[in-house]
């Protein structure tokens, strides 16, 4: 069976014209023609609707299905080769939230006295919406991941590690600070400095304001925590995010908790592709990880202040 046979097929049930697909791997269009007999001749079935009305190509129900099937099989192609890739070269690309990564990093300090191996790592810190596109496409080996829900995907193992709360965060000069709980409706009216849309604090933001009709603006999306973080302490706008950031100063902030009906978690997981082959400094982390796994990374409780 030719793999060229199948990445042409595919293209067709995409481009629905057998010039396009010809054009697009700059091949002769005949040469798109005998690829479609091949297949069909491999699978005793015609794949295309023999109809001159036809302007494009219609594929027949059998069509569908291969397109359905050549569509995983050529993901699979790619992401074994971007893994055999840098298996060869000796390369493991973890994905590690600037959120997440201080946290487990120094719980894993705590515990461990030499973790020296995680410089071996080829570290990837965009936000969690990102590492989880990467890596179910193949580009990095394991990631750690938030999400507003507890993850789950066919193609991947996903192991749970915390679950935080999301609180609003305002300045201890702020009128909403004496709050002991509050509701998204109540700062519908207030200035939001949120963390971009590549992480999780967004998709939560936008959660709660679709309930409200998206109400609630921001007037800043910003890439760092501590940016943020500034930002709130100066009474700029109030921002909305989980304990589980560090900040470097916490002085002048101060923590609202949502009340019980809108309360919203921060859930961490670490995944990896459910097929793959694991090396020894990724399983050595995985232990590591094992042994923290049950405990609370973060000793802040539930108050107002932090």
């Amino acid at each position: 069976m030719n793999l060229k046979d199948f990445e042409y097929f595919f293209q067709l049930s995409q481009l629905n014209s057998y010039t396009a697909v010809a054009q697009h791997f700059g091949v002769s269009q005949p040469t798109i023609t005998y690829a479609i007999k091949r297949l069909e001749e491999q699978f005793n079935t015609s794949l295309i609707i023999k109809d001159p009305s036809h302007r494009t190509v219609v594929l027949t129900h059998e069509g569908l299905i291969l397109a359905t099937h050549i569509e995983h099989i050529l993901m699979e192609l790619s992401v074994t080769r971007k893994e055999i890739q840098r298996a060869s070269q000796k390369i493991t690309t973890i994905g590690f939230p600037p959120i997440i990564r201080a946290r487990i990093i120094s719980k894993l300090l705590t515990k461990h006295k030499d973790i020296s191996f995680l410089r071996q790592f080829n570290l990837h810190t965009e936000g969690s919406k990102s590492l989880l596109q990467e890596l179910i496409q193949g580009e990095i080996d394991f990631s750690f991941i938030g999400s507003r829900t507890a993850l789950s995907h066919p193609d991947l193992t996903i192991v749970p590690l915390y679950k935080r709360e999301f609180y609003i965060i305002v300045s201890e000069k702020h009128p909403l600070a004496k709050r002991k709980e509050i509701s998204f409706k109540d700062i519908l009216n207030e200035d939001f400095i949120m963390l971009n849309s590549g992480h999780t604090h967004s998709d939560v933001f936008n959660h709660l304001n679709a309930r409200y009709h998206n109400q609630a603006r921001v007037i800043f999306e910003l890439n760092e925590v501590s940016l943020v973080g500034q930002l709130v302490k100066e009474n700029i706008g109030i921002t909305l995010l989980t304990d589980f950031v560090l900040f470097t100063d916490t002085d002048g902030l101060v923590k609202i908790p949502f009340i019980e009906q809108e309360k919203q978690y921060f859930h961490v997981s670490y995944a990896y592709p459910t097929h793959a082959i694991l090396n020894q400094d990724i399983q050595q982390l995985i232990s590591l990880l094992t042994d923290i796994k049950d405990e609370t990374i973060s000793e802040t409780q539930s108050t107002t202040e932090f």
